[in-house]
């Protein structure tokens, strides 16, 4: 479904792995992390004692044009999931600059299959409080949705600048009891997620890509987990963004650094791994 530049942006920093890896390979088709499917998923969560995954469709067809469209893609990964219904958890994974179609696809997930959150991406060109999209924010709170964004850096074609965790004040503002994780903890910006979550007590945040610091500079991500545990500690959530990382940090060695290292009580730690989320949903 992603379309190929997408493909090339996410693969191009891998190129520094150059020498390591064979760079020969068509990385559009023969790269692990460009194609997956959910047994790959349900052997890397059995690996590393996972027991069960949210599954984050991207929606980039305003950027350029997939060979599979939005609606096909969604239902795709809802009928997956559901062979594994007691292991996966999809969301639904739309533009909301798509307008009308993307509140028919909300709703059809929602009532065909029970979704329970949206994935959103605002570096494909949109501010979150946009007046153009506040009806999609009402269907979002109307149907109690939880909503996952990303934050932080994007590459190619995607816009960072729309990825400021701090759009979302309004949105929280206007309709104060829509839940938000912030992904990445915000990535550069992650003071922004901070700051709003000692506003709002609906704002959470997920530790996925930390370990793109890993495993060269894991001070950096021990740091950066004790610094959310102790700002929101209530309100973080472990998060893998699988199976980006794989190549270069398996998914199970990050489960075991989250699990094993210094950064919080045995405590914050269930929470984070597992009892947030669950409460959340």
């Amino acid at each position: 479904m992603l379309p190929n530049s997408i493909i090339r942006a996410y693969l191009e920093p891998l190129l520094e792995l150059d020498g390591l890896i064979d760079m020969s390979v068509d990385r559009e088709k023969d790269w692990p992390m460009s194609e997956v499917d959910a047994e790959m998923l349900i052997s890397s969560m059995d690996v590393a004692g996972v027991d069960k995954s949210v599954i984050l469709p991207l929606d980039f067809g305003r950027i350029e044009e997939p060979r599979v469209d939005i609606e096909t893609y969604n239902e795709w990964v809802f009928e997956i999931s559901l062979a594994y219904k007691d292991r996966l958890i999809p969301f639904v994974g739309v533009d909301p600059m798509r307008g009308k179609k993307a509140h028919d696809i909300v709703e059809k997930m929602v009532n065909k299959f029970d979704a329970k959150g949206v994935k959103i991406y605002p570096g494909t060109g949109f501010r979150p409080d946009d007046d153009s999209i506040k009806e999609f924010w009402q269907l979002v709170d109307n149907l109690n949705l939880i909503v996952v964004s990303h934050a932080g850096a994007s590459w190619g074609p995607l816009d960072e600048n729309f990825n400021h965790p701090i759009y979302f004040r309004n949105i929280l503002e206007k309709f104060p009891s829509i839940r938000i994780i912030i992904a990445h903890l915000g990535g550069k910006w992650r003071f922004e997620t901070y700051e709003m979550a000692k506003e709002f007590k609906n704002v959470y945040a997920d530790c996925s890509a930390l370990q793109g610091w890993l495993p060269s500079q894991s001070d950096v991500a021990i740091s950066r987990l004790k610094e959310a545990a102790s700002i929101m500690p209530d309100r973080l959530i472990f998060g893998s963004d699988w199976p980006l990382f794989d190549i270069s940090y398996p998914y199970s060695q990050w489960v075991q650094f989250v699990i094993e290292k210094d950064w919080a009580s045995e405590e914050i730690k269930e929470r984070v791994l597992g009892k947030t989320f669950a409460s959340l949903i």
